[in-house]
């Protein structure tokens, strides 16, 4: 993958350089963080990222219109949470991914490539 992009919808501010520093050392292009599901929004009316990082709470409501739109779009996502319910969110979301909050920035990495990996051989046969 060359272009790698993840949307990153985080309203804790410290949380979210942390996620962000942590992606970029790694190779990815950070779209974001955007504290609300306003901004998320905007950003997905013209981009289309690899992959996001979404906190469910924001400044201005749940995450959950961006998941929505993530998931029309075929984009895969991790919640990052403190305050969902990972259980509740697969069964809504079963292609996303949840990791609770507190947890170390690499541990999300690891999620949101796990995701792309499950998510290629789906890709390719659409392909065809």
């Amino acid at each position: 993958m060359t272009d790698k992009t993840v949307l990153l919808v985080e309203d804790e501010i410290f949380v979210a350089m942390d996620i962000q520093m942590t992606l970029e050392d790694e190779g990815w292009t950070v779209a974001g963080p955007f504290p609300s599901t306003a901004d998320a929004l905007s950003y997905l009316d013209k981009n289309i990222p690899t992959c996001a990082i979404l906190d469910v709470r924001l400044t201005d409501g749940d995450v959950f219109p961006v998941a929505d739109r993530l998931r029309e779009t075929n984009v895969p996502f991790v919640f990052h949470s403190g305050h969902a319910d990972g259980k509740a969110l697969e069964q809504v979301y079963p292609e996303s991914a949840f990791c609770q909050k507190p947890c170390l920035p690499s541990n999300l990495l690891r999620q949101v490539i796990q995701l792309l990996d499950r998510d290629e051989p789906r890709k390719r046969v659409a392909a065809r």
